[in-house]
């Protein structure tokens, strides 16, 4: 399932009964007919394609204003000003003060019948929203979306969230964890995920962290994503990086997961076939898909408090944000390519169950984007806005500039002979040196090199990734740490990379910009290099 298409609302109305269609990407959000709740706030439908089902899925976030958008693309023209190092240490409370919580599900009273309680959810929600959109950055605002959340965190005996290591603590809601662990007293696990894009010392910062800040949480690594890495690049040409035969990676990531259940259940289930299951991967070489275990589990309005393990079942639920690389986790976690038996995602208010083994099942949750302070460039960096529906790419590429030299990591040319660099300064160099113009008036074609080269980030390309507090000034110390040897063999695993050198061909290099330009047509040409830090090397 494609990570954006997350739960939306089936059948709506226009605020005041309108009938009248706003583009594709832009609406209110509405409500359910039958209820008659309508939360007439402005919001941005993320993918939203007409007369399809898959619109219920849609990710939905506040607009942005006229002004804001004008104001930030005035500002790309003003010069990049470096940031030191310790500018990207960011933990959780900046993102995630305690007076930011997320929406959770009203209680289920006894005279409650489906529709009342559909209606109090609705109003409850909207309420939320009216509150919090004020003080907070871009969150998902789609009611299906967080009822996807309740069901999973209810149904669920373990929670894992999954975060890109990267931006940790832009993914990780402190309060959250408060739910799970205290109000549901539920176990969690922390998946530190695409740890192959970091330095190690730089992991084990980050475990130690969320050790110490969240008490009771487990800890564990994958890098179960392919990493992208650009090197050389020319006119023509880039270079990228691409783990293959991931398998055993993803297996060893797996083992690690297994383990930390196998400590949390104590017995009380029985993981004997899980493991076997994973064993079995570890010494396979290819991937399968999995049909005949996936299914779409019906909902039911009540809130469910099981007893945990119930049936002797561990029921596991899979919680993230969009790009996070949660499908790749779950599809280590079964061992095989894990495919939805529905052709049509989200055509009925389901969420996707994984029967794992006989005692073992997984819950995916669609992703979905908590309530933060998070600023929209970070969370665009973190992947939680769709690059493709940017309208100001600008703001994201001046973070990258404050902590990366992109000029010379790319052998840009300053078109104007300036010393000082903007931000389309830089996405104007990017665009002639990839050949990138408008089919009207052959311009450079600014917008689509922006595009290209928060792509290229998103896929590990340029090295940007934060640092847990004071890592900068205990550095030597998290380099000489007793868990760097394991997490270097864990990154190691990926010994064999795949070097894709990507050629943009003259057809695509002459397509009109818009917001879905990145389709590129690229040849591919594979080359085996024996290097595990290939995916972290940057040309200087």
């Amino acid at each position: 399932m494609n990570e954006y298409w997350i739960q939306g609302l089936a059948n709506t109305t226009d605020l005041q009964g309108s009938t009248s269609k706003k583009s594709d990407t832009h609406s209110q959000i509405k409500t359910d007919t039958e209820t008659g709740i309508v939360l007439n706030l402005d919001t941005v439908s993320i993918h939203e394609q007409k007369k399809d089902l898959r619109n219920k899925y849609v990710l939905k976030f506040q607009t942005e204003t006229k002004e804001e958008l004008e104001k930030r693309k005035k500002e790309s023209f003003e010069p990049v000003i470096p940031q030191p190092d310790n500018d990207l240490e960011r933990g959780c409370d900046e993102f995630f003060p305690e007076s930011i919580s997320f929406p959770k599900r009203p209680s289920w009273e006894p005279n409650d019948d489906e529709s009342a309680f559909d209606a109090k959810e609705n109003r409850y929600f909207f309420e939320y929203c009216k509150s919090a959109i004020e003080s907070t950055s871009f969150f998902d605002l789609n009611l299906e979306t967080w009822r996807q959340l309740w069901r999973v965190t209810e149904k669920a005996d373990i929670l894992f969230v999954i975060v890109d290591i990267r931006f940790a603590s832009v993914h990780f809601p402190p309060a959250l964890y408060r739910y799970i662990v205290n109000e549901l007293e539920k176990k969690m696990i922390l998946v530190l995920n695409k740890i192959d894009l970091v330095p190690s010392s730089v992991v084990a910062a980050w475990k130690d962290y969320f050790s110490s800040e969240f008490p009771g949480i487990s800890v564990v690594y994958f890098t179960s994503l392919p990493a992208y890495n650009l090197a050389n690049p020319t006119a023509s040409r880039m270079k990228g990086a691409k783990i293959r035969g991931s398998i055993k990676m993803a297996a060893e990531g797996a083992l690690r997961v297994y383990q930390e259940c196998e400590k949390i259940v104590e017995g009380k289930v029985d993981l004997s076939t899980w493991k076997e299951l994973i064993m079995q991967q570890l010494k396979s070489d290819f991937v399968e898909e999995l049909k005949s275990i996936v299914s779409l589990e019906p909902e039911s309005p009540q809130t469910q408090r099981k007893e945990l393990y119930s049936d002797r079942i561990l029921t596991i639920g899979a919680i993230g944000h969009p790009n996070v690389g949660k499908s790749s986790v779950l599809n280590a976690l079964t061992g095989r390519k894990v495919v939805s038996v529905s052709k049509t995602p989200g055509h009925t208010k389901h969420f996707q169950t994984v029967n794992l083994t006989n005692t073992v099942k997984l819950l995916d949750c669609p992703g979905l984007v908590f309530p933060s302070k998070a600023p929209k460039n970070l969370q665009v960096l973190a992947g939680c806005y769709p690059i493709s529906q940017l309208r100001e790419p600008y703001s994201a590429i001046r973070f990258m500039a404050e902590h990366i030299n992109i000029p010379s990591r790319l052998h840009l040319i300053h078109q104007s002979n300036e010393i000082e660099w903007s931000p389309y300064d830089i996405c104007d160099a990017w665009a002639v040196k990839c050949g990138f113009r408008t089919r009207k008036g052959g311009k450079s074609d600014v917008y689509r090199a922006a595009n290209k080269l928060l792509r290229a980030h998103l896929g590990g390309a340029l090295g940007l990734y934060l640092r847990p507090p004071n890592y900068t000034s205990e550095q030597d110390h998290w380099q000489r740490h007793p868990l760097i040897s394991e997490i270097e063999e864990i990154q190691a695993l990926g010994e064999r990379i795949t070097v894709f050198n990507k050629e943009i061909s003259e057809e695509e290099s002459n397509e009109e910009s818009d917001v879905n330009s990145d389709d590129e047509k690229m040849s591919e040409k594979v080359k085996q290099v024996e290097n595990k830090y290939a995916a972290l090397e940057l040309d200087d």
